[in-house]
């Protein structure tokens, strides 16, 4: 075993003498911490015994280091490229891994995704082996189990399953852990990758998968009766079984008063329906309907829209795609011009293209409201932008009809998806009814007793009354 490795470049070797026997530890050129290396090798020649071999290694000499014993020349090679240590003794069968693994990661810190006023601030980052302990800080069970893994033929990318026993329904982890041993790739370098394996049907425009950057989120999931994969090099942590409703929540929902919070999920329902159905709406009223608006606001319409060369279907497309561009933009350029992006795109494009006929300002307004309606919930953003372009080609080309029946047909395209038996629509679609304590609606946590039924789960009852009674 030591052969073949000690004569590739990537590994460093030293040699040592422990118990009148020679040995020696590898370890990788990068990704070994050489300052620990050198004192477990400092404590191997310091150390007087009549016996050398591994099992006196580990118990008596290498007691402040994290080792194993490791028979598998493919085990070893996995570990040494993956920062760890191993020491060889002449004679001996196998070697002992050291973890001396050298991490650069940033600080843990507030993820710029999921900003918040009140609650936790800590947020994933690109460790594993952090994100873990950050989930172990907050459920202190042991109970919690971790299902580890490596996938990637090149990468060999550590993988995490991580579930809370006894609250979990076991047919859940074993889907998720089958789907991933199943794959088969050159690399994993993020989470998104696992994702199109672990959804059931991977080229639908909606998420089937549930995501989050703050272990608070993750371990709520988890004593849901979900189930988190973790990917090293990624903050973002993937979560199954998922349902459509968890991108209308927030952490924040479950800091703030119980009130207010049903409110602020109210908004972002209304406001998701108003940023997929506005646009095809006003197209599908200004070109089939216009009778439908009152009198006063049609000429309004009219005399804005009067002297524009596109039809009321192609200025909408147009400003869409505009906006669109202005979007990306301003996400992919450096931060220091993000202002003058937002100079240019306001000001330039928008109100020049208004002045000089090219579009009109009810169009502009329209494409602004829906895209900030959209934004309100980001998660689902992606799907809900293809679904406004559908839904507006529906209405302008055929009308509130065309728009009735697209909406319909995409209604029932979600009734239709289940993810590791979770119905996609739950708790709306199947109803449940205690379910609807944590839905659109929410209820302090004092009265939510029960785990939502709408997710397969082995323990439904989440807290008891003082005579041990749910």
């Amino acid at each position: 075993m030591l052969g073949k490795m000690a004569t590739r470049s990537l590994y460093v070797r030293t040699d040592f003498v422990f118990g009148g026997k020679r040995g020696c530890v590898l370890g990788t050129t990068d990704l070994t911490d050489h300052n620990a290396l050198l004192e477990c090798i400092r404590s191997i020649r310091e150390a007087k015994t009549e016996r050398a071999d591994y099992d006196t290694l580990r118990t008596r000499v290498l007691t402040n280091f994290e080792r194993t014993y490791v028979e598998s020349e493919t085990e070893a090679e996995e570990y040494l490229l993956a920062g760890d240590g191993l020491i060889f003794l002449d004679g001996e069968k196998g070697c002992v891994r050291l973890a001396v693994r050298k991490y650069e990661a940033r600080a843990v810190a507030e993820p710029p995704t999921e900003g918040i006023v009140k609650g936790p601030r800590e947020g994933f980052v690109e460790s594993i082996k952090t994100n873990l302990s950050l989930i172990e800080r907050k459920l202190r069970t042991p109970d919690l189990t971790v299902e580890r893994m490596k996938i990637g033929r090149r990468t060999m990318t550590d993988v995490a399953v991580v579930s809370l026993r006894g609250v979990v329904d076991p047919r859940v982890t074993e889907g998720i852990k089958k789907r991933l041993r199943e794959i088969d790739i050159d690399g994993v370098i993020d989470s998104q990758y696992l994702q199109t394996y672990l959804e059931p049907r991977p080229y639908s425009i909606f998420n089937q998968s549930g995501t989050c950057e703050k272990p608070d989120i993750a371990a709520a999931k988890l004593l849901e009766g979900r189930a988190a994969v973790l990917c090293d090099g990624t903050p973002i942590v993937v979560t199954l079984p998922y349902s459509f409703f968890e991108d209308m929540q927030s952490s924040e929902d479950y800091y703030e008063r119980s009130a207010y919070a049903s409110f602020i999920r109210i908004t972002r329902m209304l406001s998701l329906f108003i940023g997929l159905l506005l646009p095809g709406l006003f197209v599908a009223l200004e070109v089939f309907h216009f009778s439908v608006l009152p009198l006063q606001l049609l000429l309004t319409v009219m005399d804005a829209t009067k002297g524009v060369p596109f039809p009321p279907l192609a200025e909408i497309l147009f400003v869409m795609f505009l906006f669109e561009v202005i979007r990306e933009a301003g996400v992919r350029m450096p931060q220091a011009m993000g202002l003058a992006m937002s100079i240019v795109g306001a000001l330039v494009l928008g109100e020049t293209a208004v002045k000089a006929g090219m579009i009109g300002s009810p169009a502009v307004m329209i494409v602004a409201l829906s895209s900030i309606c959209t934004y309100t919930v980001p998660n689902a953003a992606g799907s809900s932008t293809v679904l406004r372009l559908l839904f507006t080609a529906a209405g302008g080309l055929l009308g509130l009809y065309g728009l009735l029946v697209s909406v319909m047909g995409a209604l029932l395209y979600v009734l239709s998806l289940d993810s590791y038996g979770a119905p996609y629509m739950s708790p709306f679609a199947p109803h449940a009814g205690t379910d609807g304590q944590d839905g659109l609606l929410k209820s302090p946590v004092c009265d939510v007793k029960y785990r939502p039924s709408g997710i397969p789960n082995v323990n439904a009852v989440r807290q008891r009354r003082g005579n041990g009674q749910a």
